[in-house]
């Protein structure tokens, strides 16, 4: 008996797929998603791995790449439909301020959108496609991730640079509308081009993992569309080479038959109000809590808070430290993967935003770093990824003797038990788009995003998208 080809199983859920068939919560979550990530890259439009990129394949003399017809977000630039896809791809995740889907950790949402982005501007594309397109390629991105299960992370593959060939794959296949077979070829090419490791974190090519995984998506489907066959099983046979967890039961996830209530992989995407790993986010929360509770305390010519915190004792999930064990970074990109520096930039500021996650706080704050190292970590696997126990011993003003508080910070800003408000999102974006379009433009932006639905051409939406 032949066994089950659970790729094409997925291929065909997907190519079979139409936008009736999305319930209205599912649009609803994908214009958040297309809204958070969009903000996201703007922000980072002038991020140094962003502009090492566009030096390299548009200002090197002689470029293929230079005077295309495809928008680089927020930039006058422009370039040809697959490398502004890997510029963007880029920028959408420099900051690492782009969204979750906790299960896997993957961020689901730029590799699709950034191959999208370029793909529709040029094929002019409807909202309501665009929307479908965007949907197929998160839901086909978190099936493999769901179907990878741990060891693939936990061995050292990223999964958004892998998983994520998949999703942009997937959604360039669907806006193309390849039929099954063709659109399971697409799904065989990215498992033959899927990579990135962590062992990346905290340097430029960790950006690199999602602008090549869309450019390689849209290569893997226009392949597929030009009858460029692939072998069957092919998802199947990537997962046992990369994963020592897959089980028959989280091969079923690849069958793509997730229409009823709450099996929606994209209603499991969540928004990040720090930039930085998602499991620094309860640890931040806690601090910036103690800030407001401790600071409060400080008096003009007296030590300040940070001068007298004695020590910052913190219990964390394994999965923090395994991830952000970053003592002392020394740049904005290793601050992301920085616990102590998430911890120090709340206590010592009491805030936690682009700014915090800089160059200059990495490696300029005197008080940062020596908050920094009065961080104390514990793990303990009962603790869930989102949840956090800090205790905070200081110095008293006035007074001989220590003291100490505590903080139990039960789930995380941003996480699904205490997801974001559409209005702290949308803040989130106009607070990243208005310095790169101006306020009335990234105001109009937001608009669209929002009514995306109604768009006739995404042409319309990316043309706000620059200066």
């Amino acid at each position: 008996m032949e066994p089950i080809d659970h790729t094409f199983k997925l291929a065909r859920f997907l190519a079979q797929l139409k936008y009736e068939h999305l319930p209205k919560h599912v649009i609803a979550q994908a214009k958040r998603s297309i809204l958070n990530s969009l903000g996201c890259g703007l922000g980072s439009c002038h991020a140094p791995p962003v502009e090492k990129v566009i030096e390299t394949v548009l200002l090197t003399p002689h470029s293929s790449s230079a005077g295309g017809q495809c928008t680089i977000l927020g930039r006058s630039e422009r370039a040809c439909q697959d490398t502004a896809a890997l510029i963007n791809g880029v920028a959408l995740t420099a900051a690492d301020y782009d969204d979750t889907h906790l299960r896997t950790v993957i961020h689901p949402s730029g590799t699709p959108l950034a191959a999208l982005l370029s793909w529709a501007e040029l094929h002019h594309l409807s909202g309501r496609d665009f929307i479908l397109a965007f949907v197929a390629g998160v839901e086909a991105q978190c099936a493999i991730g769901n179907a990878l299960g741990p060891s693939h992370y936990k061995d050292g593959w990223h999964i958004t640079g892998t998983a994520g060939h998949f999703g942009a794959a997937a959604a360039i296949a669907k806006a193309l509308k390849l039929d099954s077979t063709q659109y399971a070829a697409a799904l065989g090419h990215a498992a033959s081009m899927a990579g990135g490791i962590r062992a990346m974190f905290g340097t430029d090519t960790k950006t690199l993992h999602m602008g090549r995984a869309a450019q390689n998506g849209i290569l893997a489907a226009n392949l597929a569309a030009h009858g460029f066959g692939s072998c069957a099983r092919s998802i199947e046979s990537w997962l046992r080479l990369v994963s020592t967890t897959v089980e028959e039961g989280e091969l079923s996830a690849l069958a793509g038959e997730g229409e009823g209530e709450g099996d929606w992989q994209i209603l499991q995407n969540t928004f990040k109000p720090y930039p930085c790993g998602i499991v620094i986010h309860p640890l931040i929360d806690g601090c910036l809590e103690a800030y407001e509770q401790l600071h409060s305390m400080d008096e003009p010519g007296e030590e300040s808070l940070c001068e007298r915190i004695v020590s910052i004792d913190v219990v964390v999930n394994p999965q923090c430290v395994r991830l952000c064990s970053v003592r002392h970074p020394k740049n904005g990109l290793e601050t992301i993967f920085s616990l102590y520096h998430g911890c120090a930039v709340a206590l010592v500021s009491g805030r936690a935003g682009p700014a915090e996650f800089s160059d200059d706080m990495a490696s300029e704050n005197v008080q940062v770093a020596s908050t920094r190292d009065k961080v104390n970590v514990r793990t303990d696997g009962e603790v869930r990824d989102d949840e956090a126990y800090l205790t905070i011993k200081y110095k008293c003003l006035g007074e001989t003797g220590i003291l100490e508080s505590s903080f139990h910070i039960e789930h995380a800003t941003g996480s699904l038990a205490r997801p974001m408000t559409l209005e702290q999102l949308e803040r989130k974006f106009l607070d990243q788009a208005s310095p790169v379009l101006g306020s009335d433009k990234a105001v109009r932006t937001a608009k669209a995003c929002w009514n995306l639905e109604d768009m006739g051409d995404i042409a319309d939406l990316v043309k706000l998208l620059v200066p």
